[in-house]
């Protein structure tokens, strides 16, 4: 149900084939080259209304789902994945105020963000990095306010940010309450109280504006305070486990259209006498990125909708989402890019080389707002505590908490951001009901096939391996088990196992409202398969024919202009195959 605004967006934009588009391929491209701000596309999606939706409706703006915010920026950063980053960086920037923001602060924001204005925030420094305990940027305490001195570098929108949330140490000693936030208007600021750095270079999303900010004794007023003295580190990390989810709808939608190009071209292209595409091998690869695109698309709609329905779980739930889609969409990128052949490295020609312009700006995910590293290291502390509670079947209201998550025909909760929490004290529902999901499907009488039990089976076994090992390792290393590298690789391990559970959970809850292709299930069958090679190499090869039908629905959806996941969306209608 929160599919249809987007399809509406798609409706709107046009087909990003078509070169006279605003938000084309052609012009995407055509822009990275000259390092361009993507203005007409910003414009554009603010006369469509997108503004609204980085609104939270209790604040007079559309935002109800992140669930569908997540499904609007995916449909435009399949297009450009500038634009997409671009358009979500207000909405990451402005999330610390939704979170803990005073109604005052609260309205004046929306007010601006309704009016077209972007919203940039400086948590980082050159210095340290994700490392927010060690910010050197400094809020002094003076009459009737505060002076901020220091420098932040790599933020979003820097300059053509109106409003500025600035993290800063409150206190000289630093700790865990030593740090705050302030929410600016830039307008209210004299000039001579900050520069703006130049904008970085960088080597995709070339035309974002990504900079940098140094303050001069900047005085701030005590209302700039956000969230209270001390709390500015406890606000952006749990605001984080909100915009990390988001983040990774960048990769979905420009891995869609990796895809998309590189079926294009295998379908058209003929070499050594028949098409690119009855290669056995270059098909083979295709159907795999399919297969992972549909795990990422299980995975975020997991996410999107846990914010909602289990906002306490997504100190892991973000931390899950935010490494596995962007390392999935680096592998996915580079293995078809091997089909593409040539094309792949060429900054014109197939769809005027639109693919290497997403594999540069694909990279970005998996080093940015939270790298790969710091999500894993956020989740290594808990894994201890998700052990002890993942084994355990029986917990009360578990079944109902993944019935609101999963099915896709429950209208979801009110979002609750007091409920966000530093940790998930041991709880995933999605993990942990696995056991009971492979209870509910035996007791079905389905005509699904028969591998599904199997492999839900095989993918219990390896949650129990994994608990073994991280005992084995807690028994080894004692109370410091979490900063060992293996602690890094079990994380690893927990959160490819509760890709596979989202994957059986999302089938199991949708049965009867998904299309009679992905009901059959034979693509989760595959989906499964494909996780558990990553613990079994050497496992047996799924039926042919589940191979091959979901081959051929892979193509249904490229021919029909849908989106490569089991959740059903129209995208825009190609009009015609230029290049």
């Amino acid at each position: 149900m929160y599919y249809s605004t987007a399809e509406q967006l798609e409706q709107y934009l046009g087909d990003p084939l078509n070169p006279a588009n605003v938000l084309s391929f052609k012009r995407a491209v055509d822009l990275d080259e000259l390092e361009a701000y993507p203005e007409d596309a910003c414009a554009l999606l603010n006369r469509w209304g997108c503004n609204k939706f980085q609104v939270p409706a209790v604040h007079g703006g559309k935002l109800t789902s992140y669930e569908e915010l997540y499904a609007l920026i995916r449909s435009v950063s399949r297009r450009d994945m500038t634009a997409g980053i671009t358009y979500l960086m207000t909405y990451i920037a402005s999330c610390p105020a939704w979170v803990a923001g005073s109604p005052e602060q609260q309205t004046a924001l929306a007010e601006l963000i309704g009016m077209g204005h972007q919203v940039a925030i400086g948590l980082h420094e050159k210095a340290h990095g994700n490392d927010l305990l060690a910010c050197e940027v400094e809020a002094t305490q003076v009459a009737n306010g505060y002076r901020l001195a220091g420098e932040k570098w790599v933020i979003g929108n820097p300059k053509r940010g109106t409003a500025f949330i600035v993290y800063a140490r409150t206190a000289s000693d630093g700790g865990a309450r030593g740090f705050s936030l302030f929410l600016l208007d830039k307008r209210n600021l004299p000039e001579s109280v900050y520069s703006d750095l130049p904008k970085f270079k960088t080597h995709g999303v070339r035309g974002h504006e990504i900079g940098g900010i140094r303050f001069h004794d900047c005085f701030v007023p005590d209302d700039a305070l956000l969230g209270g003295l001390g709390g500015g580190l406890e606000i952006a990390l749990k605001s984080s486990q909100i915009t990390r989810t988001l983040v990774t709808a960048t990769c979905l939608g420009a891995a869609d259209t990796a895809l998309r190009t590189t079926l294009d071209f295998a379908l058209a292209r003929n070499l050594y006498g028949k098409p690119v595409f009855d290669i056995p091998h270059a098909r083979g690869v295709l159907t795999d990125a399919f297969l992972d695109l549909l795990i990422g698309s299980c995975v975020a709609t997991a996410a999107t909708r846990a914010l909602h329905v289990v906002p306490e779980q997504m100190s892991v739930i973000a931390a899950v989402i935010k490494y596995f889609v962007p390392a999935a969409t680096d592998e996915l990128m580079g293995n078809v890019a091997v089909v593409l052949g040539a094309r792949h490295y060429l900054r014109e020609d197939h769809w005027w080389g639109i693919f290497q312009k997403l594999l540069r700006d694909t990279a970005i995910a998996s080093v940015g707002h939270y790298s790969s590293v710091i999500n894993l290291s956020h989740l290594a502390p808990q894994l201890q505590q998700l052990a002890r509670k993942n084994g355990s079947a029986n917990d009360a209201g578990r079944d109902e908490r993944l019935a609101a998550i999963f099915s896709l025909k429950r209208t979801l909760p009110k979002f609750e951001a007091s409920r966000l929490s530093l940790t998930s004290r041991g709880r995933d529902d999605v993990l942990s009901g696995l056991e009971n999901a492979l209870a509910r499907l035996k007791d079905l009488d389905l005509s699904a096939p028969r591998e599904i039990g199997d492999l839900g089976e095989a993918l219990l076994a390896e949650t129990e391996a994994w608990r073994r090992a991280l005992t084995e390792l807690i028994s080894r290393e004692g109370s410091g088990f979490s900063t060992a590298p293996e602690a890094f690789e079990l994380a690893r391990r927990y959160i490819t196992l509760h890709a596979g559970a989202a994957c059986l959970h999302l089938w199991l809850h949708n049965r009867e409202e998904l299309d009679e292709f992905f009901a059959r299930g034979e693509w989760l069958a595959l989906c499964l398969n494909r996780i558990l090679n990553t613990f079994q190499p050497r496992r047996p090869s799924p039926p042919v024919e589940f191979v091959h039908n979901v081959t051929q629905q892979m193509k249904k959806l490229y021919e029909e202009d849908r989106l490569f996941s089991p959740i059903p969306m129209q995208l825009a209608r190609t009009e015609s195959l230029v290049q």
